[in-house]
């Protein structure tokens, strides 16, 4: 008796792992859209504009969850320096993230599924002839993906905090997203 069950044990361990190794998709894909650029500086004011932003992400699905290497880009005219003592007007502001995440699929439903991000990564604020600084933070957001065959379609927000110092000036980044973009399933 101990033996059957010790066997079927087992196979059930193999059925189960060998469905786990194809619940495995490795994806690339693109993603492009609307971006908000919330700058906040203590006694400074600024007028901007918001922008598009364009990316790319690669990553490894694994039953209800990913990881993901995803890079951004926006560019920000500063319209304004309202008050304060900096003036930046005109210029512009270029935002890059790198990062890693982890997506967490609660809701699939066959070929939709909504999920949960969050991450880590690198970000880099640049102002046109003023200067560049990097730093680190966390990223969070949510989005929906539609799957047909090896194509993801999906639509995702997120938001990046972000502190970097330009010209003595402590420069408070919050950068909302929200895009469309396509996956490629292999």
């Amino acid at each position: 008796m101990k033996k059957i069950m010790i066997s079927g044990l087992v196979v059930a361990f193999l059925l189960v792992s060998a469905s786990s190794l194809q619940a495995q998709k490795l994806y690339i894909g693109g993603l492009f859209g609307y971006s908000a650029q919330d700058l906040e500086v203590p006694n400074i004011t600024f007028e901007q504009d918001n922008s598009l932003f364009y990316g790319g992400q690669i990553g490894l699905n694994f039953m209800m969850f990913a990881v993901e290497a995803q890079y951004m880009r926006s560019d920000y005219e500063i319209v304004q320096t309202v008050s304060g003592v900096v003036d930046w007007n005109g210029k512009t502001l270029e935002y890059q993230y790198v990062g890693a995440n982890l997506k967490f699929t609660p809701i699939s439903v066959k070929i939709l599924r909504l999920y949960l991000t969050a991450g880590y990564g690198s970000y880099t604020a640049d102002i046109q002839d003023v200067g560049k600084e990097s730093d680190w933070s966390w990223n969070a957001g949510a989005g929906i993906e539609l799957r047909i065959s090896k194509l993801g379609i999906l639509f995702e927000g997120r938001y990046r905090p972000g502190d970097v110092v330009i010209e003595g000036v402590d420069l408070e980044l919050g950068n909302y997203s929200f895009g469309v973009g396509i996956n490629l399933y292999f």
